[in-house]
Formats: C-alpha cells, structure tokens, sequence
C-alpha cells in the first residue's frame, strides 16, 4: 500500500504532510508525558516485527501479493500515540533507505498505514486490557484489522482519483472495487495474524503493555 513519487498532486501530498506532521507532533507530546523505561524495549521490538513482516509478501491472486501492515497491531499493543511514532519512523526508514514509498508521499503513508490504523487499534486497546480478554477481543482485534486495511485502501484510490492519478478508462468506482477486493484478502491474513501476535505478547508480557494508563489520543479514538 506505500504510495510511490509521482502518483499524488502537490495540493494533496501537502495537505496530508500537514495532517501527519500535526499527528505526529501530538503523539511525540503524548509519548513524552507517559513513556517510561519499560515500554520502550516493546517499542523497539514491534517496531523490528512490523519493518520485517512488510518485507514478506505473500500470493493473493494470480499477479498479485500483499504483505502486512501492522499499524493497527501497533495501536493495540502500543496505544496510538506510541504506535504513530513507530509506525512513522519504520516508513521513513522505507522510504529514504530502501525507495519504498516516494518521500514526497510519506504524509499520506503516514496516515494511510499509520494515524488511521493505530487510532482504530486504540479503541480495541481497551477490550485487552481486561482481566480476561476472551472472544470479544479476539474479534474486535480481527475485524478492526480488516476494516483498517480496507480503509487504507479506500483513501488511497480517493487521493489517487483527486490527483487526477486514475488511468483514463477507470472509473473511480472500479478502481475502489479493486482496491478493496484485493485488500480484503490482505486484510484477512493481517487479522489472524494481529490477533494471534497480541495474544502472545499480552501472555507474555502484560506489565508491558498495560501498565501505562492511557493518553488522551486512545480516549479520542474509542
């Protein structure tokens, strides 16, 4: 889903590197006034997963693969503020080192795989932080997963039809029925594999996790 140079009109990549820069500054904020010495070694350690698990692409359709997001993943087990922050720094990393993602578009990555994804896990955040989380949270944690990457997968298409960016014989509602055909599949695999890594790291290490209470981006989000 990281949007190469050349797809996004200045108006557009501008206006979205406003958004997330001013996201990005809040959750910087946030981060300052809660973070403490355990959290971040989980940071850098999701952090590491998520980089890794965008490089594995995995078959969907014949001619096309997708490979994991993981920014709602990170709003979950992270919080939103923290997640952002992560989230932000492995797209930079992408996009100036490996030519993942074009530079002038790392706003609308940003909020593509970043803000809009770790605000959703946010909200699911809390299901977690019971006793005993149980099927409830297993499910939320699945279906917000889908929802995150079809979502992403919307704005996309949309930023791509107002910058004039569609081929010429593609109406925008194909290009979303597209889109979205291809990312729920994606967004299945993402799911299973988001509930199956929170339930890990809340067993093994809770304290972690949840010890900080909550900034006030993750009460927003809910």
């Amino acid at each position: 889903m990281h949007i190469g140079s050349g797809f996004l009109s200045p108006p557009v990549w501008g206006g979205l590197a406003v958004v997330s820069g001013a996201a990005l500054a809040a959750s910087l904020a946030l981060a300052r006034k809660r973070l403490d010495d355990r959290k971040v070694p989980l940071m850098g350690v999701m952090g590491a997963f998520i980089f890794a698990a965008q490089m594995v692409n995995f078959p969907i359709l014949a001619g096309t693969s997708g490979h994991l997001g993981g920014g709602f993943l990170l709003g979950v087990l992270l919080g939103p503020s923290l997640g952002i922050i992560v989230m932000a720094s492995i797209l930079v990393v992408q996009s100036l080192v490996f030519q993942d993602g074009g530079v002038e578009a790392l706003g609308a990555n940003i909020f593509v795989m970043g803000i809009i994804p770790c605000l959703m896990g946010g909200a699911v955040r809390r299901l977690w932080s019971r006793p005993r989380p149980g099927w409830p949270a297993d499910a939320a944690t699945f279906l917000g997963s889908l929802v995150a990457v079809l979502a992403g997968a919307t704005f996309v298409i949309l930023f791509f039809g107002v910058s004039g960016a569609l081929p010429a014989k593609v109406t925008l509602l194909e290009a979303l029925a597209a889109m979205d055909f291809v990312h729920f599949f994606i967004g299945l695999v993402e799911g299973a594999t988001s509930v199956a890594v929170v339930r890990f790291v809340v067993a093994a290490r809770r304290e972690a996790v949840f010890e900080v209470e909550e900034p006030a981006l993750v009460k927003e989000a809910a």
